[in-house]
């Protein structure tokens, strides 16, 4: 699901606005519109870096993951899944792919559980607002995607999904949970939760996948996806 592979087979740069000093009055009543909030639009990748959850934002029990880099790269978009809707449910179908043409940085952070699991958040910037098309269809995917197959560079699973309470995060928001039913994985029994939630522009995009003999902290995401908005926010 765009999944750490613990399944065993398995910030445009903000410009500067000058603004003319104190010695020039403010127009009162402009009709001007106020600027988007930095956070909303089009980022850099530093900015991105500097959105990501911190080490202090972590929920107890979990830590950064010093081996794994900001900015390794992310799956490529050779999976496919059976139904092929199913892709949607980790925001990968028509829609996501789509959005990706229009990313202009993107990073992403990992966070190891104290025992067990692991938890990836990265945040996408793009130069057009996060379509709601893409929460739309990955709602309308649940109805069909009870169980499905993914099919990917590292081979065939497969997985059951559970539908999930999950507060409103951002613009737009989603959250999903699959239990991995692949027979001879070691994973089988483990969990991988995701979450998207938008902010204007920027894609905030949670993976927590927690193994079979691992503690499972539901809470954890939705912690990690409301530090990720607030800290856009707050650019």
């Amino acid at each position: 699901m765009g999944y750490p592979r613990t399944a065993v087979r398995g910030l445009a740069t903000l410009t500067a606005v000058l603004l003319l000093g104190a010695c020039v009055p403010p127009v009162v009543g402009s009709d001007d519109p106020p600027p988007p909030p930095v956070g909303a639009g089009t980022l850099t990748e530093d900015q991105v870096r500097g959105a990501l959850p911190q080490a202090e934002q972590a929920p107890e029990g979990f830590h950064i993951d010093p081996e794994e880099d900001d900015n390794a790269s992310e799956p490529g978009d050779e999976a496919t899944a059976y139904p092929a809707s199913c892709l949607d449910i980790r925001l990968a179908g028509t829609a996501g792919k789509a959005l990706r043409s229009h990313r202009k940085a993107r990073l992403k952070r990992t966070f190891a559980g104290d025992d067990g699991g692991s938890l990836t958040v990265s945040i996408a910037s793009h130069d057009q607002a996060v379509p709601a098309q893409l929460f739309d269809d990955a709602g309308a995917a649940q109805s069909s995607c009870g169980s499905f197959q993914l099919i990917d560079e590292t081979g065939t699973s497969s997985w059951k999904l559970s539908r999930i309470a999950f507060p409103q995060i951002g613009d737009r928001t989603y959250s999903a949970r699959v239990e991995s039913t692949t027979e001879g994985d070691i994973f089988r029994g483990g969990v991988v939760q995701i979450a998207g939630a938008s902010r204007g522009n920027n894609l905030v995009y949670v993976v927590y996948a927690s193994g079979p003999q691992s503690a499972y902290d539901p809470d954890a995401v939705e912690t990690f996806t409301t530090a990720t908005i607030s800290n856009l926010d707050a650019l």
